[in-house]
Parts: structure tokens; sequence; C-alpha cells
């Protein structure tokens, strides 16, 4: 594992829908190489609070991104740790500076890289939570209903939870357009294009959205958990999360929030209300 310490600064990310903001990383930051099961290089983030702590939050992104998450994991990052939380987040394989290729991603494959990151934080923290963001929420689901033994909390931004309503049979615009494109593309050549960033997904990713099903994954979580779904949500059903999640008060919804809680007033909100949940399930 190969560890690398970054100066104080000032970070400008622009997220998709072109808002720009200036984020201040004030806390101490050290980037990471680390491997996944299949010796994939993953590529990771610390943020570390000043005070010793035996507290920490993974953050999982979603698909098309990175760890940053268009700069909302950064800032997100940087109030956990004014809360006394060290963070870590990092690439999934295929997406940002971790190796592979988008083409081969897959579920299996994200289930390792994020095992592996949560292997890795356990070694030094023995409170866990994890927190993930749409396709990683997803994720997050499947890997907590295998592991509740390793986390403490579970915390989902605007999830995927059932892939046949976001990929497979699409009921939102912004894909659903696409869907006999898209089944043609994997169809003849086992792969397509996603988002504005033409980011390319392969067959064996489709194959495995029929296995897999976060959906039903969720109910048997029983530690504590809570999704944040912005109710104008046009990428991932805001109607999937109320519909899976079994308890009203574990559902906190964004008023006329899109997706990933891109402008300011959205993130405060989210951030807020994933600060009262870690807060109130870890010593």
């Amino acid at each position: 594992m190969k560890l690398k310490e970054r100066k104080l600064g000032l970070g400008l990310f622009q997220n998709p829908d072109g808002q720009r903001w200036i984020i201040y990383l004030y806390n101490k930051m050290k980037r990471i190489t680390f491997k996944s099961k299949d010796g994939t290089k993953l590529v990771g983030v610390w943020h570390l609070p000043k005070s010793k702590t035996n507290k920490a939050v993974v953050l999982a992104h979603g698909i098309t991104v990175n760890k940053d998450e268009s700069g909302v994991f950064v800032q997100l990052a940087d109030q956990l740790v004014e809360n006394g939380f060290a963070v870590f987040r990092f690439d999934f394989r295929g997406h940002g500076k971790s190796g592979g290729k988008s083409v081969d991603m897959t579920l299996s494959g994200e289930l390792s890289d994020l095992t592996a990151a949560i292997n890795l934080v356990k070694q030094q923290y023995c409170q866990i939570g994890l927190l993930g963001a749409s396709f990683g929420g997803g994720i997050s689901a499947l890997y907590t209903a295998k592991n509740q033994e390793k986390l403490q909390a579970l915390c989902l931004w605007n999830p995927v939870l059932n892939y046949d309503h976001c990929f497979l049979n699409p009921t939102l615009p912004w894909i659903a357009a696409r869907k006999t494109h898209i089944r043609n593309d994997i169809q003849t050549q086992r792969w397509t294009t996603l988002g504005k960033r033409n980011f390319i997904l392969g067959r064996k990713l489709f194959e495995e959205m029929v296995i897999f099903r976060p959906y039903e994954e969720i109910v048997k979580i029983n530690i504590p958990k809570i999704i944040i779904h912005g109710d104008k949500d046009t990428k991932v059903p805001y109607e999937d999360s109320k519909m899976y999640i079994n308890n009203s008060e574990s559902l906190v919804t964004i008023k006329e929030a899109k997706h990933g809680f891109h402008k300011k007033q959205e993130f405060d909100q989210a951030a807020k209300a994933t600060l009262v949940f870690f807060n109130k399930y870890f010593k």
C-alpha cells in the first residue's frame, strides 16, 4: 500500500449542472493505493480529523463519476471530519484513478472493490459507517446485507435499488428513450455508452443486473439505515426508495431536489440529515 500526503488548499469542482463550487480542503488528506481481491489497483483518499478517533465513514460513488462525486463527496467528507469522523473515499475499478476499464466493470467487481476498501478501513477503525450514492448505493446495499457485522450504520443517497427500473427496462426519460439502442448495442457489439461522458459499459454488467437485486437485500438489513432522496430525481426513481424502505423514519425526502444534490440548498439538507444520522449511531 502506497501513501502520499496532500497539502491543504482550495479545490474547484464543476458539477454536471454546470454550477461551480469552491471548496476549502482544510483537513488532512492522504492519497493511497490498495488492491481489490483480483489484484485490480484501487486509489483512495483519507480525510483525517485532528484528534484521534475510532469511527470512520466509507464513501462509495456512483457510475461514470469518481471518488469526488463532482465535489459533493469532498465537501461531505470535510463536514464529517468536523464531526470527528475519519473518512475514506475511493475510485471503483474503471473509474477515476483506479485500474481496469469501464467496459469490464461488473457488479461483482464493484462488490470486491468495496469489500477491499472496508477491510482496509477496518484495520484502523472499529466503528465504520457506509454511505453509497446512486449506483454506489445499490452496491452498498448488496454489501451490507451480507456483512452487517462489519458496519455500524448505512446511509444511501438516491440509490439504484432496482436495475430493471434504472437500466434494463428504465422508467425515467433520460435513459428510457435509449432502451432499444442500448439493447442493440449489447447484442451486436457487446458494449454500449452511458451519459454525457460516453462512459463505456460491457455486456457482463447487464447480465449481472438480472441476477443482483438490491431492493430484495435492503429489507434484510437490520443495522441502522437511512435513504436520502430527492423527489424530483430524473436519474433514479424516487418511488423506488419509497417502495423498498420499510420504515418511513428511514426515508428523508429532499423536496424539489434532483439527482446528486448538486445545488447548495439540496446538498446542505442532505449533509445535515447524514450527520444527524451518523452522530446518532456512533458512540
